[in-house]
């Protein structure tokens, strides 16, 4: 098992959070406990020199570098379920690595560089089956992009149960307690991908929804679903989603990963023509504000996204952030303003970085280290939808366009794009 001091114990007391487990804890922020889905030290120790005199460039180019020189040691191929840990030796201090264990569940992993060149890898799991378990490259200390599985990767484990009595812990068809629905993006993005057919046998989809659920997956054409720990989401069709988003008035700020976002959905729902979409995502208008629909996108203009708020908007306000740290009385005001209307503010924690380019454009640790100080420096009152966690597990395979995780595909949004919608829907 990991060391105690990698995580913290849950904090919460909420009676109802019948998902909440010992995996729950290790994962999420606030009031639900948790850790960093990475940490880092800013630079590499003093005194270490590294281990090898070849460049990062030249690792990324050189045949015999990387993958060849990145060691694994401690997978152990049957474990039980809770927390793991095994660890990577590399020969940078700031290398950047995408674990995941894929197979009843997604669990997310956690990433710890002790800058001179080792790293610290635990992942926490509660479905018991068989994984797949994926070592990857993602940046040679920050700087190449490389994009390459480990030569062992993937590697075969097999979780086990605990004890009968143990697992009848989890909500069966005969005791199950519907939770409440989700109400915060804070509470619908701390959770978990479970794939479908074990969140039915689990019981962790209510039985009356599952037909509901079911046609979700059509949409998304994938055969996992978000489970939060401590609500439930709402299934919705697309039907469902234009009802919400159309004929209301939307601000948006500031970056590609929510224009993308927006524009996408809404050529979807029909709420935006082709003429419009071409604009807002590849056009003329990508990197400019624009209105169009009651939806207003702040290219990076702050003011903009504050006259905009000034309006009295009754859908929602989007703000997010990709690296450095929040400015809390700016999004405390921000989300004031919000409160006097009939409409929902939301502060984003960026998406992570996929890799797909080969030049490094932004860090995985500098973001997670904006949405640790998000959930940290924000007031507990600030809605905050954590796309780092949401997305980490998934993003290396669905990102659709660079690092967006939002495209549209034979007339239809991306996985992840939809996934998002639908929870930024549960608070309309």
């Amino acid at each position: 098992n990991i060391p105690t001091e990698m995580w913290e114990e849950a904090t919460t007391t909420d009676s109802n959070a019948t998902h909440q487990t010992e995996c729950s804890s290790y994962r999420t922020y606030g009031k639900l406990g948790g850790r960093e889905v990475m940490m880092h030290d800013s630079h590499a120790h003093p005194g270490w020199k590294g281990s090898s005199q070849i460049t990062p460039e030249a690792c990324a180019k050189q045949g015999d570098c990387y993958p060849d020189k990145v060691l694994v040691k401690g997978v152990d191929v049957l474990v039980e379920t809770g927390v793991n840990s095994f660890t990577i030796t590399s020969l940078f201090a700031r290398d950047e690595f995408h674990v995941a264990l894929e197979g009843p569940e997604l669990s997310p992993t956690f990433v710890k560089a002790h800058g001179n060149g080792t790293y610290t890898v635990s992942y926490c799991v509660e479905l018991p089956g068989f994984y797949k378990l994926y070592v990857r490259i993602l940046q040679i200390n920050g700087t190449d992009t490389l994009r390459k599985d480990i030569f062992q990767s993937p590697f075969s484990v097999r979780v086990r149960g605990k004890a009968e009595a143990e697992l009848q812990t989890l909500p069966t068809e005969s005791n199950q307690v519907a939770l409440d629905f989700c109400t915060s993006a804070r509470q619908a993005t701390q959770g978990r991908w479970v794939r479908f057919d074990h969140a039915k046998r689990y019981n962790l989809v209510p039985s009356f929804e599952l037909q509901q659920w079911g046609e979700v997956l059509e949409v998304t054409r994938d055969e996992y679903v978000w489970i939060p720990y401590s609500c439930r989401l709402r299934p919705m069709t697309l039907d469902d989603l234009r009802a919400l988003y159309q004929n209301r008035s939307h601000c948006l700020c500031c970056d590609s990963y929510i224009r993308t976002l927006f524009s996408d959905t809404m050529s979807v729902l029909g709420i935006f023509n082709k003429t419009q979409h071409e604009q807002t995502r590849d056009g003329s208008l990508i990197h400019r504000n624009w209105d169009i629909h009651g939806m207003a996108m702040a290219w990076h203009d702050m003011a903009y996204f504050e006259r905009c708020l000034q309006k009295h908007p009754n859908g929602l306000s989007v703000e997010n952030i990709l690296g450095g740290k929040p400015n809390p009385g700016h999004v405390a005001h921000h989300s004031a303003t919000v409160g006097k209307t009939s409409g929902k503010f939301v502060f984003t924690v960026g998406h992570p970085w996929s890799g797909d380019h080969r030049v490094a454009r932004r860090s995985n640790y500098m973001m997670q280290d904006a949405q640790r100080a998000s959930f940290i420096e924000l007031d507990s009152d600030i809605d905050i939808f954590d796309a780092f966690a949401f997305t980490f597990p998934r993003i290396y395979h669905e990102a659709c366009d660079s690092s967006h995780v939002s495209c549209v595909i034979s007339d239809r949004l991306t996985m992840l794009g939809f996934w998002e919608m639908l929870i930024f829907a549960q608070m309309l």
